[in-house]
């Protein structure tokens, strides 16, 4: 009941999340003279893809040589009332607000105002972080270009309750996930303080700079920077919520706190003018807002992302066929926009979405660069591969060889559905988009497909073409015997680095050394293999490295390998090893079922109570936060816990979750109730019960014993349990004391399809009348990172309502 909670912390939150174009072949534009027609098809296939969605309304703006060619609203802005969009209907931008503050930023730099390399506590002196490093160095440019080593902390501010300035100053409070300026980490709230700065250094706000130095200029009417300014427009569009294409309204999301991340409203009419600065290199109507120097700070790489992708300040930054391409994407509660650019040709456009989350935007990238840039057929053709006739998706299983990232992809059909097993990486649920082709599902942004078709010359055979933003690539797939070969290789090698073979893990990376062609080599996801070179005892080096590179072995106190260290020019990594597998379990599941109850304190203590309440405190050390909850318990099937959010001392929010034996369902103090279904109710029905650890086989399909393996030092069995409608669980249940020391499981993301990958790790067993209960739980969230749960107090047989385990709001 602890667990269940924090499994869907997040599910009401609408993530800034930034997209990327992908790859087409190009023309000249000047060499087609039928205008009229590709825009015609670019209007169709985006409307298909709409109708298709259910997303009820778009506008869509497309400029090509500092003119509109393209400017028109489709679909409804209110369903309910049946109100068509218009190329003037307001739209929330959301995250493609960033341009806007790190343009503002450069121009006030150029003017004296500011410089990029000020420290933000130069103008904010309660600015500060908990990393020392980080404090000490880190400048108005970094808090523009996502490096700071913190990761998501939208909570914090999506509650509503703190002020820009609290909010900022609870980054203080904040453990940070990587080193200062290590790697891309998207963060909001560096935004909302590099926008706090911009309106000191002008001794204004934010919101003030953004209407005078960009809005005025630009001609963007229209556009402004609150909820509030966009409800008194006689024309403005409803936000909803999409789900099997039924689009369900939500409120507009009002968030001073956080404004420069992502508050801009604005239409396609007035982002017209923005694509004409951006497109024209920092002038409009011959006037000159940004310096050219200024402008290529702004869409020059600043932090690499991975491949072909990086951030500038304010712009993904990709590419396309030899193209340059700047684009970001934005999203808030009910809408979803995407601006892109290629300046080379000149091209550009804004698509403004009233729902929060969609693939139309990747849609309408395709349509505009395939006929604009491209050859026309390229739209009106399906992509590579995808006019394959469907087959049973159990015939596409197998393993495939990516070359090119020297990596093999294990493609399993399990629960009726096809998932991709990347190494490294979170297992990726297959959507059949038609025929043979699949689209990666959550956590996998937009843009990644795989096609399955066969080798041509070769009918019997079978290859996947992999589509990614960043270039497509064909991998073939692996005959069984090959399978096995390499399988045996590594089996059966005895040289003298056998002991370091194996996977290690870190932060939810995962690298491997194995063999390659006969000799020890590293891998690392996306990476060419690194042959191993041994410097001295334990410590190697790579034929294709540079010797600043170093792998250390460590080792526990038995001698044993139990990690590596790669120290690099830019710092030391420290992995560990990863748990190893044995297929020797000389127990079945009705006699290991049998020791967790006795272990859980035996069937009697257990079904002698008949409810419990549970008290808590939770550090979310990764998001400046803390919480006190309480989680009610009663059997059959009931279940509630109310979790009170806490930063700064003040109380920011409430997040309620309940399950009435029958339905169940997640309320919050920021955002409409939202009801379980599918994946989620089932995973509600299954941690509801009562009784769970006697009821194994009443509550999942199937449970295997999968292998023994390690947790830390002490020897577990790995127990899949797989329920009838759910994700299945992965359980670690200790070999000597018989009690769950950890826990895989999948997170349903809810409103849209696809899961996140959670582990959480129990200790501190305590006896409370006779039955077991782990006092700390420290889960590994895939968006809140690391939450810490210690229990205060358990009581049993306390006298709990039924009206406890309803909602407690009106349903939305």
């Amino acid at each position: 009941m602890l667990r269940k909670c924090l499994s869907y912390l997040l599910l009401t939150l609408i993530l800034l999340a930034a997209h990327v174009v992908t790859p087409l072949r190009t023309v000249a534009f000047s060499d087609e003279p039928d205008v009229a027609a590709r825009l015609a098809a670019i209007e169709k296939a985006i409307e298909d893809k709409r109708k298709e969605l259910g997303v009820p309304g778009l506008s869509l703006v497309i400029v090509k040589d500092d003119k509109v060619i393209y400017l028109k609203g489709l679909g409804l802005k209110d369903a309910e009332r049946k109100l068509p969009v218009t190329p003037d209907t307001l739209f929330a931008i959301g995250s493609c607000t960033k341009a806007f503050t790190a343009m503002a930023a450069v121009m006030s730099a150029e003017e004296g105002k500011l410089s990029l390399d000020d420290s933000p506590k130069k103008y904010l002196p309660y600015f500060k972080l908990q990393d020392p490093e980080a404090d000490a160095k880190i400048t108005i440019r970094d808090l523009l270009r996502h490096n700071s080593g913190l990761d998501r902390t939208d909570l914090i501010w999506y509650t509503g309750v703190l002020t820009r300035e609290e909010v900022i100053r609870a980054m203080a409070f904040v453990k940070p996930t990587a080193k200062f300026r290590e790697k891309f980490q998207y963060q909001n709230v560096m935004y909302a303080a590099a926008g706090e700065i911009l309106g000191k250094a002008n001794k204004s706000t934010w919101e003030r700079v953004i209407a005078e130095r960009l809005f005025k200029p630009l001609g963007m009417k229209a556009s402004n920077t609150s909820v509030k300014e966009t409800l008194k427009s006689s024309d403005f569009a409803t936000g909803y919520n999409l789900k099997d294409q039924k689009a369900t309204k939500v409120p507009m999301r009002e968030f001073p706190n956080a404004a420069p991340a992502g508050a801009i409203n604005s239409n396609a009419r007035d982002m017209a003018a923005w694509l004409r600065l951006m497109l024209s290199g920092g002038v409009f109507e011959g006037k000159r807002l940004v310096s050219e120097k200024g402008f290529q700070e702004l869409v020059s790489e600043q932090t690499k992302i991975g491949g072909k992708t990086s951030y500038g300040l304010g712009w993904m930054l990709g590419e396309w066929k030899g193209h340059k391409v700047i684009s970001h994407g934005g999203g808030i509660d009910g809408f979803n926009s995407l601006v892109a650019l290629m300046p080379d040709q000149k091209l550009g456009f804004a698509l403004l979405t009233n729902v929060s989350s969609s693939t139309l935007p990747l849609t309408a990238q395709e349509a505009i660069w395939s006929n604009l840039v491209g050859q026309p057929e390229a739209v009106a053709s399906a992509p590579a591969g995808s006019a394959e006739p469907a087959v049973d998706p159990k015939e596409e299983v197998g393993v495939y060889n990516f070359a090119q990232a020297n990596m093999k992809i294990e493609i399993v059909f399990k629960d009726g559905q096809l998932t991709a097993i990347v190494p490294g990486q979170p297992n990726y649920p297959l959507i059949n988009v038609g025929g043979r082709r699949y689209k990666f599902g959550p956590p996998a942004p937009d843009g990644f497909f795989m096609t399955f078709r066969p080798v041509k010359g070769k009918e019997g055979e079978t290859e996947m073409y992999l589509e990614q933003p960043h270039g497509n690539y064909v991998l073939p797939k692996l005959k069984p015997e090959e399978v096995a070969v390499a399988t045996a290789a590594v089996a059966n090698y005895t040289g003298p680095f056998k002991e370091l073979l194996g996977s290690y893990e870190r932060n939810g990376i995962t690298i491997e050394i194995t063999l390659k062609e006969g000799q020890v080599a590293l891998f690392v996801p996306g990476q060419p293999p690194y042959p191993l070179v041994e410097k001295e005892k334990d410590t190697f080096g790579a034929t294709n490295l540079p010797d600043s590179y170093r792998i250390l072995v460590k080792r526990d106190e038995a001698g044993k390998v139990s990690g590596l260290l790669l120290k690099q020019p830019n710092g030391d990594f420290d992995f560990k090893r990863a748990p190893e597998a044995t297929t020797a379990v000389s127990i079945s599941v009705e006699e290991l079922m049998a020791k967790v109850i006795e272990a859980a304190g035996g069937e009697a203590n257990l079904r002698r109570n008949h409810s419990m309440v549970i008290t808590a405190t939770v550090d979310f050390e990764n998001q400046g936060m803390t919480g006190e909850q309480i989680v009610q318990a009663k059997a059959p099937n009931l279940a509630a816990s109310h979790l009170t959010l806490v930063a700064l001392g003040k109380k920011i929010g409430w997040i309620r979750e309940y399950f009435d034996g029958q339905s169940g369902g997640t309320e919050t103090s920021f955002s409409p109730l939202t009801e379980f279904t599918d994946k989620l109710l089932e995973n509600a029905r299954i941690n509801a019960d009562f009784y769970a650890e006697l009821n194994w086989k009443k509550l999942y399909k199937t449970v295997v014993i999968k292998a023994k393996a390690k947790v830390g030092d002490e020897d577990v069995y790995v127990v899949v349990k797989t329920p009838e409608k759910g994700d299945p669980v992965t359980d670690y249940i200790s070999a000597k004391s018989f009690l769950l020391l950890k826990r895989d499981r999948l997170i349903p993301l809810g409103i849209v399809e696809g899961s996140l990958p959670m582990t959480e790790s129990f200790s501190d067993h305590r006896l409370v009348e006779g039955v077991m209960i782990p006092f700390k739980t420290v889960t590994k969230h895939p968006t809140m990172g690391n939450v810490i749960t210690k229990v205060k107090e358990v009581k049993f047989n306390v006298d709990i309502p039924e009206t406890a385990f309803r909602p407690q709001t009106k349903r939305s």
